[in-house]
């Protein structure tokens, strides 16, 4: 599952070469090219299909929407938890709002800066000061170790935390992989709690459910519509106790006759497919397209 998008930059100008980074960093995104109705404070827009005489800095209304949605349908967790300063790799530059490592703080200019613990100046925290914001800091204080700083959002995530010696909130974790959720429907892997049913309803809609267990026969074929893996352009077919680790078969509730229903797109064809960490059986779930014991999958 790896997306990526490519553009060969023949400009010798430093804007333009951002904005067509920036541009092809949005369709990594999700972004598509702005449509008849988007619009933004400029002449023209990031996501423009084409680049003008004068390149923009602002995303239209329609990036913001196609963003969005992107954040709600893959919750990519390297984007939705917050970086720590150690991650972040360049030098720090005070003045950029931006705590970066070897700075205690970072409230922006002298200028703009209406932080009272942080002086601007340099960077550094005023004497009486041990913090300059966070979810653990509360007037320049750290926070009593054990308030609850990020509450678990499901029952596959914790609750994390305040250490009492940090402004910062502790890295998100999870409930081990394995653990069962939703009334046993699943098992929680990576944070979420993956189950046939409800990727079902994200490809085909509310009413669609998982097709009947004689349509994941289909995944012993080996063929584009069926299998478990693919090497060399080559579709290879599931083993019998791995049908249900391959292709996904929903029924979608129609009228239509035909009860198996699956999801094909050449240039997406991971989509299709049974999700990792998905049950398949009773004590086992889907790892590597094999379906494994839940208690040595991990």
């Amino acid at each position: 599952n790896h997306i990526a998008s490519v553009g060969l930059i023949r400009e010798d100008t430093i804007f333009r070469t951002a904005v067509i980074m920036a541009h092809e960093m949005g369709h990594s995104l999700g972004m598509q090219h702005d449509r008849g109705l988007c619009n933004c404070a400029s002449y023209t827009c990031i996501m423009s299909a084409a680049i003008h005489r004068q390149p923009t800095k602002v995303f239209s209304s329609c990036s913001y929407d196609d963003y969005e949605k992107y954040l709600l349908k893959y919750k990519p967790k390297c984007i939705l938890d917050p970086p720590l300063r150690k991650d972040i790799a360049s030098p720090p530059v005070c003045g950029n709002k931006i705590w970066e490592e070897g700075e205690e703080c970072d409230c922006g200019s002298p200028e703009d800066c209406q932080n009272p613990c942080c002086d601007a100046e340099t960077c550094e925290l005023y004497p009486a000061a041990v913090c300059e914001d966070g979810p653990c800091c509360d007037k320049c204080k750290f926070k009593t170790a054990g308030t609850e700083c990020r509450p678990a959002s499901d029952e596959c995530d914790v609750a994390e935390h305040c250490t009492g010696q940090s402004g910062d909130c502790p890295r998100n974790e999870f409930q081990r992989n394995g653990q069962p959720c939703l009334n046993n429907l699943g098992y929680c892997y990576n944070g979420d709690c993956p189950i046939m049913t409800n990727q079902c309803i994200s490809l085909f809609g509310s009413r669609a459910t998982v097709a009947e267990d004689s349509c994941f026969q289909e995944n012993l074929k080996g063929s584009k519509h069926g299998y478990c893996a693919k090497e060399n352009g080559r579709k290879i077919p599931c083993a019998p106790q791995d049908v249900k680790c391959g292709r996904l078969y929903c029924l979608d509730n129609s009228t239509e006759e035909d009860p198996c229903k699956m999801h094909y797109l050449d240039a997406d064809q991971h989509k299709g497919m049974v999700e990792p960490g998905t049950k398949c059986e009773d004590g086992k779930v889907c790892i590597n397209r094999k379906c494994v014991d839940v208690n040595t999958a991990y």
